[in-house]
């Protein structure tokens, strides 16, 4: 509780507390006043005039004096003041010219403020004690286990260093006791020595010392042979001990190698049965390392036919048939097929759904057993459902009902979707003009009367997007239909090599805006972008590695979509600041599974999380562009289920693809 709380608290209960007992007093007032009158004798009045004429009144100036009376003094002349009033003032001791205009209702407040006033001081003084008084006690006790802790610290060191020197002394002990035996011995030997010499130059002249000196060579020899003998037992028995050694270790040695070649053998075994296993690996990651590699040196010739297409493109009856404030007419009005729909949650899907195809629908659609989502992606991709791959010299080699997976003579696989299913959000309605061609222009409008109008070829693939508000402006997103210059991959700049993963928000903005820092001199169409990996490794690649999914699966659980949070808040508010951001979603997966198969998978991926990214973070859909990889770039080079290689990544392509 603050202080100012705790006053607060304390003058409300001291005033009700004081202002409850006024009609009780007023009664028993008003029965005494009776009782004397009756019966003749000193009422109460008349005492408190005797006591009031004796005791200082508490006021000065019209105001309280705390000064002259203390708390209970103020009460005493309170508890008078509601029980008799003023009594007459010519009994009351002189009062100064303010106070003595001070009726006694406005005594009884003054009165009842300073008694409040003066409590809740004693009350905040006696709180501050306390705190201090606990505060005191917990920084004692805190000291006393600091102390506790030193000293317990201090124990422990000297223990340890009181070990250290017994361990020390006992070295020192040995060493001088090794020392003068070595001392003793040759003192003895020398004395035996000498000895000798002394008998032998004696022995003519003193025959008996001779033998006498004979006699203690002898046994000083003696002593010698038995140290010896003791010395060649001691180093007999130290060889027996290193034979016995070596004799284990190459027991061992000899037992390791047994070992070693039967584990060889069954090794050899081994690779024998899975020599066909091992063989087919290695001819999968060449593969794999093959596609990587030609996708590099198809960069040029991709490059050529993105440019003719863009060119192309620029003739399509959509593109002429759009207007300046995005509404699509001209000349064009009486070749286009135009529908109009209310997207439901039965039209779209969420971040948490499987594309699989379920019996149930299998049984409630057509013969092809599509969902209503499925075909009306099939239905979105227009005149590539009616032969233009035929045309094109491509095949399809998978399709999953909203996506189609072609290859081409080279080899290269390409995937083919409704661009704008994005922003096919529930309760929008949307307006699909289809010209002869294959193209289409579409107008998604939303409940607060925003308006996405996006054209696109007769594959699916966006050429331009805008966005208009309430009041008609125009914000410019994409825009394929300009010309584009050719790319010369050995003239850009070197590729940003950085993975981004951790959740500093400041770290990823500046990781977002890397390609700000550096002036390309140009720009590029976002097919550029999506399909030449050099242009696109220009901007950093922020990795989501919190985000994984399951082999064959392409749903995000709901506790997994927080590890979005910090991309997705910093996503929103870029965008905020400026709404003609655009941020490429990728995905991948691990080398599990067919290419063509796995890029479909991938592209689904990449979907589900810009679908969370808008579900969970409120992340404009209309502002990003999914796009998957397969297993081109594996991340871990196996061919195995890897976690690692089932992965999601996001860059910032606005400054690659802005216009100039």
């Amino acid at each position: 509780m603050t202080r100012r709380t705790l006053r607060a608290t304390t003058a409300s209960i001291l005033v009700i507390s004081l202002i409850q007992p006024f009609p009780a007093m007023s009664q028993v007032r008003a029965l005494n006043v009776s009782s004397s009158q009756q019966s003749g004798e000193v009422n109460g009045v008349e005492r408190l005039l005797l006591a009031q004429s004796e005791a200082p009144t508490c006021f000065t100036d019209g105001q309280v004096d705390t000064g002259r009376c203390d708390v209970e003094m103020m009460r005493a002349e309170l508890e008078s003041l509601l029980e008799f009033g003023l009594a007459d003032a010519e009994v009351r001791p002189p009062e100064d010219e303010l106070t003595a205009a001070l009726s006694a209702e406005e005594r009884i407040g003054l009165l009842t403020a300073a008694i409040a006033e003066a409590e809740l001081e004693a009350a905040l003084q006696a709180n501050d004690a306390a705190q201090a008084e606990a505060e005191a006690a917990a920084q004692a006790e805190a000291e006393a286990a600091a102390q506790a802790e030193a000293e317990a610290e201090a124990e422990a060191e000297a223990q340890a260093e009181a070990q250290a020197a017994e361990a020390a002394a006992e070295e020192a002990a040995q060493a001088e006791a090794d020392e003068a035996a070595r001392i003793a011995a040759e003192a003895e030997a020398a004395e035996a020595v000498e000895v000798e010499a002394e008998a032998e130059t004696t022995s003519q002249a003193e025959p008996d010392a001779a033998a006498q000196a004979e006699e203690t060579a002898r046994i000083a020899a003696q002593e010698i042979a038995k140290a010896e003998s003791e010395a060649e037992a001691e180093a007999e028995t130290e060889q027996a001990a290193e034979v016995e050694a070596q004799a284990q270790a190459e027991a061992e040695a000899e037992a390791q190698a047994e070992a070693e070649a039967q584990a060889e053998a069954e090794a050899e075994v081994e690779a024998d049965t899975a020599q066909g296993e091992d063989a087919a690996n290695a001819e999968a990651l060449a593969d794999v390392d093959e596609a990587a590699a030609n996708e590099a040196e198809a960069s040029a010739q991709k490059d050529a036919e993105i440019i003719a297409e863009q060119e192309e493109a620029q003739s399509l009856a959509a593109v002429t048939a759009q207007s300046e404030d995005g509404n699509a007419e001209g000349t064009a009005e009486a070749e286009a097929e135009t529908t109009t729909e209310v997207i439901t949650t039965e039209d779209t899907r969420s971040s948490d759904q499987e594309f699989e195809t379920r019996a149930a629908e299998v049984e409630r659609n057509d013969d092809r057993g599509l969902s209503t989502l499925e075909k009306g992606g099939l239905l979105a991709l227009g005149a590539l459902a009616v032969g233009a791959l035929i045309q094109n010299n491509q095949r399809v080699a998978a399709t999953s009902g909203d996506r189609v997976i072609v290859e081409d003579n080279s080899g290269r696989f390409q995937v083919l979707k409704d661009d704008d299913a994005l922003i096919r959000q529930p309760g929008s309605t949307v307006e699909t003009r289809r010209f002869d061609d294959g193209s289409t222009t579409s107008t998604v409008t939303r409940d607060n009367g925003t308006r996405i109008v996006t054209i696109r070829d007769s594959y699916g693939r966006v050429l331009r997007r805008s966005l208009f508000d309430q009041d008609g402006r125009e914000t410019l997103l994409i825009d394929d239909t300009t010309t584009v210059e050719p790319v010369n991959v050995t003239t850009l700049p070197p590729a940003t090599r950085m993975n981004f993963q951790g959740t500093d928000r400041d770290a990823l903005r500046a990781a977002l805006r890397d390609l700000e820092e550096r002036d390309l001199g140009r720009t590029f169409s976002l097919r550029q972008v999506r399909e030449i990996v050099e242009v696109r490794e220009l901007a950093p690649q922020i990795s989501i590695d919190d985000v994984t999914f399951r082999t064959g699966s392409a749903a995000i659980d709901p506790s997994e979509a927080e590890g979005l949070r910090e991309i997705g808040l910093l996503m929103r508010q870029m965008i905020r600041d400026d709404p003609r951001e655009v941020f490429l979603v990728e995905g991948y997966t691990d080398a599990v599974g067919s290419a063509s198969s796995n890029l479909l998978l991938s592209d689904r991926r990449a979907e589900s999380v810009a679908l969370a990214l808008t579900e969970y973070f409120d992340v404009p859909p209309e502002n990003m562009v999914v796009q998957g990889f397969g297993e081109r770039f594996l991340k871990i080079r196996t061919l195995d289920s890897e976690r690692q290689n089932r992965r999601v990544g996001v860059r910032r392509i606005t400054t690659l693809i802005a216009q100039r």
